[in-house]
Protein backbone atom coordinates (compact mmCIF):
# COMPACT_ATOMS: atom_id res chain seq x y z
CA UNK A 1 0.00 0.00 0.00
CA UNK A 2 3.00 2.35 0.30
CA UNK A 3 4.16 2.03 -3.33
CA UNK A 4 2.14 5.11 -4.35
CA UNK A 5 3.95 7.08 -1.61
CA UNK A 6 7.45 6.10 -2.67
CA UNK A 7 7.61 3.52 0.12
CA UNK A 8 6.83 6.01 2.90
CA UNK A 9 4.68 4.66 5.71
CA UNK A 10 3.31 8.08 6.53
CA UNK A 11 3.77 10.91 8.95
CA UNK A 12 3.13 10.33 12.65
CA UNK A 13 1.36 7.02 12.21
CA UNK A 14 0.15 5.25 15.33
CA UNK A 15 1.68 2.04 16.63
CA UNK A 16 -0.12 -0.87 14.99
CA UNK A 17 -0.51 1.01 11.68
CA UNK A 18 1.87 -1.23 9.72
CA UNK A 19 0.62 -4.61 8.59
CA UNK A 20 4.15 -5.98 8.90
CA UNK A 21 4.81 -6.59 12.61
CA UNK A 22 8.57 -6.30 12.07
CA UNK A 23 8.25 -2.78 10.68
CA UNK A 24 5.73 -1.70 13.30
CA UNK A 25 7.94 -2.89 16.14
CA UNK A 26 11.05 -1.33 14.58
CA UNK A 27 9.37 2.09 14.27
CA UNK A 28 9.01 2.25 18.06
CA UNK A 29 12.30 0.58 19.04
CA UNK A 30 14.91 2.02 16.67
CA UNK A 31 16.84 5.23 17.40
CA UNK A 32 15.67 8.55 16.05
CA UNK A 33 17.56 9.87 13.03
CA UNK A 34 19.48 6.75 11.95
CA UNK A 35 18.94 4.71 8.80
CA UNK A 36 18.43 1.11 9.93
CA UNK A 37 18.07 -2.03 7.90
CA UNK A 38 17.63 -4.02 5.91
CA UNK A 39 14.64 -5.38 7.86
CA UNK A 40 12.95 -8.41 6.35
CA UNK A 41 9.15 -8.76 6.36
CA UNK A 42 6.54 -10.65 4.36
CA UNK A 43 6.55 -7.69 1.95
CA UNK A 44 10.30 -7.68 1.27
CA UNK A 45 13.32 -5.85 2.66
CA UNK A 46 13.08 -2.37 4.12
CA UNK A 47 15.28 0.51 5.24
CA UNK A 48 13.87 2.72 7.99
CA UNK A 49 14.56 6.29 9.00
CA UNK A 50 12.59 7.55 11.98
CA UNK A 51 12.24 11.32 11.47
CA UNK A 52 9.72 12.13 14.18
CA UNK A 53 8.18 10.29 17.10
CA UNK A 54 6.04 11.56 19.98
CA UNK A 55 5.24 10.18 23.44
CA UNK A 56 8.42 8.07 23.68
CA UNK A 57 10.50 10.00 26.26
CA UNK A 58 12.28 6.86 27.51
CA UNK A 59 13.54 6.16 24.02
CA UNK A 60 14.12 9.66 22.62
CA UNK A 61 14.65 11.83 25.70
CA UNK A 62 13.83 15.48 25.06
CA UNK A 63 14.25 15.15 21.28
CA UNK A 64 11.22 14.11 19.22
CA UNK A 65 12.24 14.88 15.63
CA UNK A 66 15.14 15.49 13.28
CA UNK A 67 15.65 18.13 10.62
CA UNK A 68 18.31 18.45 7.96
CA UNK A 69 20.81 21.26 8.45
CA UNK A 70 24.27 22.45 7.54
CA UNK A 71 25.42 24.14 4.37
CA UNK A 72 24.62 21.18 2.14
CA UNK A 73 21.71 19.73 4.16
CA UNK A 74 23.57 16.59 5.20
CA UNK A 75 23.80 17.35 8.93
CA UNK A 76 21.17 15.91 11.26
CA UNK A 77 19.85 18.28 13.91
CA UNK A 78 17.85 16.82 16.79
CA UNK A 79 14.90 19.02 17.79
CA UNK A 80 12.30 19.12 20.54
CA UNK A 81 8.54 18.95 19.97
CA UNK A 82 6.90 21.36 17.54
CA UNK A 83 4.96 24.23 19.09
CA UNK A 84 1.33 23.20 19.42
CA UNK A 85 2.13 19.61 18.47
CA UNK A 86 -0.20 18.14 21.07
CA UNK A 87 2.54 16.10 22.63
CA UNK A 88 0.92 14.62 25.73
CA UNK A 89 4.02 14.80 27.93
CA UNK A 90 3.46 17.14 30.89
CA UNK A 91 5.76 20.04 30.21
CA UNK A 92 5.50 23.70 31.17
CA UNK A 93 3.73 24.58 27.93
CA UNK A 94 0.87 22.22 28.76
CA UNK A 95 0.71 23.47 32.36
CA UNK A 96 0.47 27.06 31.10
CA UNK A 97 -2.27 26.02 28.66
CA UNK A 98 -4.28 24.44 31.48
CA UNK A 99 -3.90 27.55 33.66
CA UNK A 100 -4.97 29.78 30.76
CA UNK A 101 -8.08 27.70 30.04
CA UNK A 102 -8.98 27.63 33.76
CA UNK A 103 -8.67 31.44 33.99
CA UNK A 104 -10.81 31.86 30.87
CA UNK A 105 -13.49 29.58 32.29
CA UNK A 106 -13.58 31.41 35.63
CA UNK A 107 -13.85 34.77 33.86
CA UNK A 108 -16.58 33.48 31.56
CA UNK A 109 -18.76 32.16 34.41
CA UNK A 110 -18.33 35.32 36.50
CA UNK A 111 -19.43 37.37 33.49
CA UNK A 112 -22.40 35.08 32.80
CA UNK A 113 -23.53 35.24 36.44
CA UNK A 114 -23.28 39.05 36.53
CA UNK A 115 -25.10 39.56 33.24
CA UNK A 116 -27.69 36.92 34.15
CA UNK A 117 -28.56 38.85 37.31
CA UNK A 118 -29.02 42.08 35.37
CA UNK A 119 -31.21 40.40 32.75
CA UNK A 120 -33.32 38.76 35.48
CA UNK A 121 -33.90 42.12 37.21
CA UNK A 122 -34.85 43.83 33.94
CA UNK A 123 -37.22 40.99 33.05
CA UNK A 124 -38.84 41.14 36.51
CA UNK A 125 -39.35 44.90 36.22
CA UNK A 126 -40.80 44.53 32.73
CA UNK A 127 -43.29 41.97 34.07
CA UNK A 128 -44.17 44.28 37.00
CA UNK A 129 -42.99 41.71 39.54
CA UNK A 130 -40.93 44.36 41.29
CA UNK A 131 -41.75 48.06 41.31
CA UNK A 132 -38.24 49.52 41.13
CA UNK A 133 -34.77 48.29 40.50
CA UNK A 134 -32.37 48.46 43.47
CA UNK A 135 -30.38 51.34 41.99
CA UNK A 136 -33.44 53.46 41.28
CA UNK A 137 -34.58 55.91 43.97
CA UNK A 138 -38.00 55.26 45.34
CA UNK A 139 -40.06 58.20 46.63
CA UNK A 140 -43.13 56.20 47.69
CA UNK A 141 -42.23 56.08 51.42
Amino acid sequence: DTKDNGGLLGKLVAQGYCRAQELDRACFELPLGEVVGPIESDFGYHLLLIEERTNCPKLDGKYTRIVRGGKDGTDVIFMGPRKGSGDNNMNMGNVNDVASVAAQQVGFWIGVSFLGGIVAELAAKAADVIQTLPWEKSSEF
